[in-house]
């Protein structure tokens, strides 16, 4: 299993402040069956601001945990980055990362507004060979009262990202209801962790899919989990 977001990186945004909450997290993840991450740390979203350079740098204290603790897991670099001004730049400069290296960029919204110009934006990453990556629309807002943009996006060629502590009901019934929804729409094409700390935002990517195996069918796990994998360019 690949996990495609979250956040491990230690002391650069809202997730571990430590390396023993790494720790935790990265065992977490071996209970949880995954095998690669793509760390996401926050970009441009509100006070965080964490460029390549930084990413880079923080996922060798990662890396040097996994080595330490001879844990089998494997890291790659990537951001979640809040839709910006500079973000076509930053990604021609490599300021901002795509997901490991890849043609995949995870990009978030605000939770309460949508910029007008989202579908500019997304056009011109698919100008640069880029597939934008929708992170947690069901916690968005402005796409949840208007599903239809979402749909308009994805038929334009983005894909979209579940957190699976939404699809477990961490967030509340709604959210719950609405995140199936979607997923049985086809408006969802990958579940993510979106884990921050081992007890308040842990890994529940297995009980997510445990979930919409029993709701919806097994074809759409092994459908997200394939799309996930696609990402690193690996077979599932």
């Amino acid at each position: 299993m690949i996990d495609i977001h979250n956040h491990l990186l230690i002391n650069v945004d809202d997730g571990p402040k430590s390396s023993e909450e790494t720790f935790n997290l990265l065992n977490q993840v071996i209970a949880q069956g995954i095998t690669d991450i793509i760390v996401t740390p926050h970009h441009h979203s509100g006070t965080y601001v964490t460029p390549a350079s930084v990413v880079k740098q923080k996922l060798l204290e990662v890396e040097s945990i996994i080595a330490d603790n001879n844990l089998q897991i494997n890291v790659h670099a990537g951001q979640e980055i809040r839709i910006n001004d500079v973000l076509i730049d930053e990604l021609r400069s490599g300021e901002s990362l795509t997901l490991a290296g890849s043609n995949y960029i995870l990009v978030e919204f605000s939770f309460t507004e949508l910029r007008e110009d989202v579908d500019e934006v997304f056009t011109d990453l698919r100008e640069l060979g880029l597939t934008p990556i929708i992170a947690h629309p069901e916690r968005c807002r402005p796409l949840v009262e208007n599903e239809q943009i979402l749909a308009r996006l994805i038929k334009n060629g983005a894909l979209a990202q579940v957190t699976a502590a939404s699809v477990c009901g961490e967030f509340g019934s709604d959210l719950q209801e609405n995140s199936l929804d979607l997923i049985e729409k086809g408006l969802i094409h990958i579940v993510a962790s979106d884990a921050h700390h081992a007890e308040y935002r842990p890994f529940m990517s297995k009980e997510a899919f445990e979930i919409i195996g029993n709701e919806l069918g097994q074809s759409y796990v092994e459908k997200m989990k394939q799309t996930a994998a696609a990402v690193l360019g690996k077979q599932q």
